[in-house]
């Protein structure tokens, strides 16, 4: 569905010549990215309201998006495969959130933080078949889901030491993350064996 609304918005802009054939797969993409993206945020805010957790769904969104983007991992074959991990993610977190408390939150925070750094560090980035990537980009890519992680985990790190909740959310964040970068890894690596 995102495909047909995304080939009819360009069709449309290269039928009133904003856009020019040679384009057309350029924008292709990118209106569905963008399409796919407000879809999935959406879902998140129905999430947020469903589930009365307008912050764990808004820290996540914006610990790891940004990560995700550098790091790359497990990518769903399709986009409507994609919105659904994406959704069941929100909700983890949010049941997570929701029972890691007291003295688990304590210990679990920085434990995360330091685990999921250990694995990005280790294996960020993960090409995938859709989105390979050569030496230059591979630094590029590795250099930079290092800084995101390192200022969020310092970001996290300040808000457990004064003891603001949304720590337990970067913390989760990340360790989902790194768990589904290090089965990319494995998952590409049996691919291209």
């Amino acid at each position: 569905m995102i495909q047909r609304i995304s080939k009819s918005i360009v069709s449309w802009q290269i039928k009133k010549n904003f856009l020019t054939d040679e384009q057309r797969s350029l924008y292709l993409y990118a209106y569905e990215v963008m399409l796919n993206q407000t879809v999935n945020v959406f879902i998140a805010v129905l999430i947020a309201v469903a589930l009365k957790a307008p912050m764990p769904v808004f820290v996540f969104l914006i610990s790891y998006i940004p990560l995700r983007s550098y790091c790359g991992g497990y990518h769903a074959r399709t986009n409507g495969g994609c919105t659904i991990v994406s959704a069941l993610l929100i909700v983890l977190v949010c049941l997570v959130e929701s029972v890691l408390t007291g003295e688990l939150a304590i210990i679990l925070t920085p434990l995360g933080l330091v685990i999921s750094g250990a694995l990005i560090f280790l294996f960020a980035p993960a090409p995938d078949k859709n989105k390979p990537l050569d030496e230059v980009e591979t630094n590029h890519y590795r250099v930079r889901s290092r800084a995101v992680w390192l200022i969020e985990a310092v970001i996290g790190m300040l808000l457990w030491y004064f003891g603001i909740r949304a720590c337990v959310v970067i913390a989760i964040s990340h360790v989902i993350l790194s768990l589904m970068l290090v089965y990319g890894v494995f998952k590409n690596r049996k691919v291209c064996d």
